[in-house]
């Protein structure tokens, strides 16, 4: 009886000891996310490259346009396209986040306005993978909309 409750009280604290870092896991992606919205906010160079991989591609699937179309870029290209004339401002609305073993997948429907206008709406996709303790952005996928979003 005593080696089934020690074998049973193991078992608990491995699952709660592996929920705990599933949880900083999805802390830390979510702290990144954050600051990938942040280094937009402020056109902040090289926070983005603190987050996103410079080699990271980058697709977007334009629905407003008919037919959609995509393109697909890398994250470096992004970092001459700021203009400081412009006020970006991209909200989350919501966030599910999973990980294991090094990789993670962030769905983030959002809201997207320049200099305080409405713009578009639409999901961003990112994909990321933890490199010396770090979580960092590799790739990311987002829709154009212009409306709709809220029921993501």
């Amino acid at each position: 009886m005593k080696q089934f409750c020690f074998l049973l009280l193991l078992f608990v604290v491995i699952q709660v000891h592996a929920q705990e870092n599933k949880n900083e896991d999805v802390m830390a992606i979510r702290h990144q996310i954050d600051r990938f919205f942040l280094s937009l906010a402020n056109q902040d160079t090289l926070m983005m490259q603190e987050v996103a991989e410079p080699d990271g591609q980058i697709w977007t699937l334009n629905n407003i346009r008919q037919p959609s179309r995509r393109r697909m870029r890398y994250s470096r290209e992004d970092y001459k396209s700021f203009d400081p004339d412009e006020q970006l401002q991209e909200t989350p609305l919501d966030y599910v986040i999973k990980a294991k073993n090094g990789i993670a997948m962030a769905w983030v429907p959002y809201e997207f306005r320049v200099n305080g206008e409405f713009s578009h709406c639409g999901v961003d996709v990112f994909t990321l993978i933890k490199t010396e303790g770090t979580w960092k952005i590799t790739t990311m996928a987002y829709t154009i909309d212009e409306s709709g979003c809220d029921s993501d």
